[in-house]
């Protein structure tokens, strides 16, 4: 397995330190945010994503035609929060009281609403496979434990419906969100919402929200450079991981989730 940097140079004939390869790039000023491996599998993306990368693919034309890489990214900058310090709008709360939150009830279903929502450019079949597979493993000591967080619509007499979702992977203390959607007008804000109070309250101390946007900023994220976020996240992966995050959660209530955290805003600026 080779890995090679955004230009085609070979940078790592062996492609299984991941963490020794994050450090070279960070301490030799890598300024390109992806690297290419030519392994897609899950132990490869599982291996990447234990070190600080976000696995990520891409279809790269080769003379055998194109062809599915594995693209592992380590941003330049990345967006970070504590979840525990997320200040949910009061308009969140409002709209909570209809919805429900689930952890890997149906991460098949999560999973291709991500890619109906925003296509197959990074998430290329292989991957979509790759991250199907890691879903259905038993938890492993230091492996990252890939999971979808999903939010259900009350349905009446029908049951519920599923309205908004990510999937992500949970390593330690931390939690990283790797893609979502949502079909329904504000249920991608309730499930952030929902999502930050269950972390909080199961003592996730790092929540990876990668590339920073706008949104994520608003949410409470901070932006930090690689050579902080990485040592954050070595730290949070070596601490022990929350056993609800590695197994299937029933629908709880968004509500009083949300309702904790701006709890925690009033008791913290009281």
């Amino acid at each position: 397995m080779g890995v090679y940097d955004a230009y085609g140079r070979i940078i790592s004939n062996e492609g299984r330190d991941w963490p020794a390869l994050a450090e070279r790039l960070t301490a030799g000023g890598y300024d390109e945010e992806f690297v290419i491996c030519d392994r897609l599998d899950p132990e490869a993306a599982a291996a990447a994503a234990a070190a600080g990368f976000m696995p990520m693919s891409a279809t790269l034309v080769t003379p055998d035609g194109p062809r599915a890489f594995l693209t592992p990214k380590l941003h330049l900058v990345r967006c970070l929060a504590d979840p525990a310090s997320i200040r949910p709008t009061r308009t969140a709360l409002g709209r909570s009281s209809r919805y429900s939150v689930a952890l890997k009830l149906d991460f098949g279903a999560a999973l291709a609403g991500c890619v109906r929502t925003h296509g197959d450019g990074w998430l290329t079949e292989p991957l979509v496979r790759a991250f199907t597979a890691l879903a259905a493993e038993p938890p492993r000591r230091g492996r990252p434990v890939f999971l979808s967080v999903e939010l259900y619509a009350d349905g009446g007499p029908e049951g519920r419906r599923l309205v908004a979702a990510e999937i992500g992977y949970a390593l330690g203390s931390s939690y990283a969100s790797l893609s979502g959607f949502s079909d329904e007008s504000g249920a991608g804000t309730v499930q952030l919402y929902a999502l930050a109070g269950l972390l909080a309250e199961l003592g996730v101390s790092v929540w990876d929200l990668g590339m920073p946007l706008p949104y994520k900023l608003a949410l409470g994220g901070r932006e930090y450079p690689r050579d902080s976020y990485l040592p954050a996240l070595t730290r949070a992966y070596g601490r022990a991981m929350p056993p609800a995050l590695a197994a299937a959660m029933p629908p709880r209530p968004a509500r009083p989730l949300i309702a904790a955290l701006r709890r925690r805003g009033q008791a913290g600026s009281a």
